[in-house]
């Protein structure tokens, strides 16, 4: 277990996330190929003697962090509508995100990642939802430049097909169709997707929200990312608006709604989750769903803060 490809990290703090929390003050730490096979206390074995060193006094090594929900193209806007929240602020911006480019995508996928791998980020998803006409390869622009910056990507394939004509938020010139959504995502998993351990690059499937997307469109790309085992992301439960939305349009709350659709299960992580009955809170607990927490988000937009701790 020794050679060009193993690396000693030692004389330093380290910190794991095992069961006990267990940290090493003046430890070690042993990569081989790019995986971890030992992590302890004081100098590294006598094995590993022939493998290359750093020395990190006065460091702490850490499991790298893991961003749960971004919006990479979004960084090119960040400036506009400072004062709204959700619906305002996205009412805003869909006519300038109607003008993405590929070229665009990449300058921010690269900025935002480089700048995530800087704070000691090594995987990070995207939830890319816009899509429009004439764009370029929008998925396959961020994710060339995720392997330029070397971070690990878990994009989303995301999607908008209920239109401003249909009783939806955004304006119908940045929607798909549902054909149209489906045969990309189905086209994202072919060739972008690796299942293998350690995989650099993994899809899932992600229609953005309730006020965007059909019914229909997310039970069909329920039933696409199972056929081939990739995860399902959305938002939800994210504003006042949202849960009012889903009153007056479905009859259910936000949960009930997605639940019925069949989005809950250990397959599915969901964005935000700000306003959620303590049954809404059980109901994902049980099912192993998972929540990504976006704190910053939700105060710049006077969300809320999500109920972490339930």
């Amino acid at each position: 277990m020794t050679g060009s490809g193993t690396v000693v990290l030692e004389d330093c703090h380290v910190a794991t996330v095992d069961a006990a929390g267990s940290e090493y003050p003046a430890g070690h730490l042993v990569a081989e190929q790019g995986r971890i096979v030992a992590a302890g206390p004081g100098p590294a074995p006598p094995e590993y003697a022939a493998a290359g060193r750093i020395r990190g006094p006065g460091l702490l090594v850490t499991p790298g962090l893991v961003n749960t929900h971004h919006h990479l193209y979004q960084w090119i806007t960040r400036g506009y509508a400072t004062d709204d929240t959700l619906f305002g602020w996205l009412t805003t911006l869909y006519p300038l995100w109607a003008r993405l480019s590929s070229d665009l995508l990449a300058d921010a996928a690269a900025a935002n990642l480089a700048w995530l791998a800087l704070t000691g980020c090594t995987t990070s998803s995207d939830h890319h939802y816009v899509f429009p006409a004439g764009a370029g390869d929008l998925l396959e622009a961020e994710i060339h430049a995720a392997r330029r910056v070397g971070l690990r990507f878990h994009p989303s394939r995301g999607s908008m097909n209920l239109g401003a004509s249909a009783g939806g938020l955004p304006p119908d010139s940045v929607v798909e169709s549902h054909d149209a959504v489906l045969a990309a995502c189905q086209d994202a998993i072919d060739r972008w997707h690796d299942p293998s351990p350690g995989a650099m690059t993994r899809i899932a499937l992600a229609p953005c929200s309730p006020f965007s997307v059909t019914a229909e469109l997310m039970r069909d790309c329920a039933a696409l990312a199972r056929d081939k085992g990739v995860r399902l992301h959305t938002h939800l439960a994210e504003t006042r608006d949202e849960a009012q939305f889903c009153r007056e349009r479905f009859g259910r709350t936000p949960a009930e709604y997605i639940e019925d659709l069949g989005w809950l299960g250990p397959d599915v992580w969901l964005a935000h989750c700000v306003h959620l009955s303590g049954e809404a809170i059980g109901r994902i607990a049980a099912t192993g769903t998972g929540v990504a927490h976006c704190p910053t988000s939700n105060g710049r937009l006077d969300s809320g803060i999500a109920p972490v701790r339930a």
